[in-house]
């Protein structure tokens, strides 16, 4: 079954009409990773904030459907749709309250999504800094974002999607800010939620390098259109699209002068 089914969504600025995205219809099954790709200002966050129910001051949603699990929660209210979803962006330290310590912040998470007491939420905030390989996890806690690297904070930020038991989870540009080890451990972490629970994921970012290991089905998105969409390995060896082509041997020339360097 689906997790998560766009269809037809369209993204206009209020004042101008100008369109952000058009016609846009995607699909994320359970267990799945689905890679949105494009260049910065493809549409691709506004994608995702728009499934969330969180577009900027000035945009609206203007057609379209949205259906989780097979049911349309296109008109329910955006808070009783977006509790089943969870978020890491590309800048994990701006996404954490600055003023409270990440085991808190977890916590409040467990307690709203699980139900659980206070005591029992602070546990199982532990508990998940633990499960996303953080050393010495109580110590971790105690700590406030500031304290942390900007690898430890996305750890927490996945750690707080774990606390929320998504049936679907969207990571916008969640490498962007890391050095290439942690870019790795931070993608097993994905694969390992995706194993764990079932959920399915849509993964926003440009790095081409990043859909061809993680990604099941790859979606590519130019200028706010859909231009291109299959499974990764079919796309990547027989790209159909212009803009599709240009990505790859764009990435191939990076890949030639980082080899170079």
């Amino acid at each position: 079954m689906s997790r998560l089914r766009i269809e037809s969504l369209t993204v206009d600025v209020v004042a101008s009409g100008a369109r952000i995205l058009d016609d846009v219809s995607l699909e994320i099954g359970a267990g799945e990773i689905v890679g949105l790709v494009g260049e910065s200002g493809s549409g691709k966050s506004m994608t995702s904030l728009a499934t969330m129910g969180i577009l900027p001051n000035g945009l609206r949603v203007t057609s379209g459907r949205f259906l989780v699990d097979g049911v349309d929660v296109t008109d329910a209210p955006r808070r009783s749709v977006s509790s089943r979803f969870a978020m890491i962006f590309q800048n994990p330290r701006d996404s954490l309250n600055p003023l409270m310590r990440v085991g808190a912040q977890i916590a409040r998470m467990v307690a709203l999504h699980q139900g659980l007491g206070k005591a029992a939420a602070r546990e199982e905030a532990v508990a998940l800094l633990g499960r996303v390989h953080i050393a010495d996890p109580g110590a971790a806690a105690r700590k406030y974002p500031h304290q942390l690297s900007g690898g430890m904070c996305q750890r927490v930020m996945v750690a707080m999607a774990l606390a929320c038991r998504p049936r679907l989870l969207i990571a916008d540009e969640p490498t962007t800010a890391l050095d290439v080890t942690v870019q790795a451990q931070i993608l097993d972490l994905i694969v390992e939620l995706v194993d764990e629970t079932g959920c399915g994921v849509l993964l926003v970012t440009h790095d081409l390098g990043v859909v061809a290991e993680t990604c099941d089905r790859v979606n590519v998105l130019y200028r706010g259109d859909l231009v291109e969409s299959g499974p990764t390995a079919e796309v990547f060896a027989n790209p159909q699209h212009e803009y599709t082509r240009y990505l790859l041997e764009a990435g191939r020339e990076l890949e030639v002068r980082d080899g170079a360097a």
